[in-house]
């Protein structure tokens, strides 16, 4: 998943070289090893355009929560409702009083190491109200 426009930017040159790789495939020669490489290369410019097109809906603020019925299916979406709020790692860091090191190193691993109060003072940094209902 991309998580910042730098890393959009590495994603479209990537999309870019494979682009350019793909072009150069022979024609003449090992059919075979040919097709493979392009369906290789053609896997991976899906995939990369997924990512790049999953992120450009966020930063548009196209995203909708699931409904969730545990709290360990919250992290995972951290990420995803801070872009589609338009918020920055840098921006996050400053509302928590924290580094943007500190947020980066969260995003990496989807914020599973978190502790449930602290997902808490980011979904509050973030502007998006949780509701829990549990039952026994």
């Amino acid at each position: 998943m991309i998580k910042t426009d730098a890393q959009r930017l590495r994603t479209q040159a990537q999309i870019d070289g494979f682009r350019r790789a793909l072009a150069e495939v022979p024609v003449a020669g090992n059919a075979k090893r040919a097709e493979a490489l392009r369906g290789s290369y053609e896997g991976m410019i899906r995939q990369l355009e997924d990512e790049v097109h999953e992120y450009d809906q966020l930063t548009l603020g196209r995203f909708t929560m699931p409904a969730l019925t545990r709290l360990d299916e919250i992290a995972p979406y951290i990420v995803k409702l801070r872009i589609a709020k338009g918020v920055s790692q840098t921006e996050l860091a400053a509302r928590l009083g924290v580094s943007k090191q500190v947020i980066s190193r969260s995003e990496e691993d989807d914020y599973q190491g978190v502790a449930i109060g602290r997902l808490q003072e980011i979904l509050d940094a973030l502007q998006v109200r949780a509701s829990v209902s549990l039952s026994a």
